[in-house]
């Protein structure tokens, strides 16, 4: 939902609000091939959801839900490899499937808690352990 609190013009990312992440560049896993064969490697596109913030704020919220906050906050997991299996390898990077997506930019200048809030449309890394 639209939680109409912004920073620098880009809103909040908290758990109230319908923010989507889909990974800047495809992650690729080491998948199950058809029948006979080893495991081959299979680029899949990574998708994170405001909904599963996790480490936010404690005092401060958007409509009662925890705001992101800098170096500290996290998307849960993010999906889009499931194919990818525990099995054989998972993330060729990262040697994970469904991991964390951290965000790498927020608000220079609005804080939270004495850091800085992170808004829906800062760049973030997908699928870490």
């Amino acid at each position: 939902m639209e939680t109409y609190v912004y920073a620098n013009d880009n809103e909040f990312c908290s758990k109230a609000a319908d923010g989507v992440s889909r990974a800047a560049t495809p992650d690729p896993c080491w998948t199950p091939p058809p029948p006979s064969g080893g495991p081959i490697l299979v680029s899949y596109s990574n998708t994170a959801y405001a909904r599963g913030l996790e480490n936010g704020t404690t005092t401060v919220f958007v409509c009662g839900t925890p705001v992101a906050k800098k170096d500290q906050s996290y998307l849960a997991n993010s999906t889009g490899n499931e194919e990818a299996t525990w099995t054989v390898g998972q993330g060729f990077f990262t040697h994970v499937i469904t991991g964390k997506a951290y965000f790498v930019d927020w608000s220079p200048d609005v804080k939270v808690e004495g850091l800085n809030v992170d808004r829906h449309t800062d760049p973030m890394t997908h699928n870490h352990a």
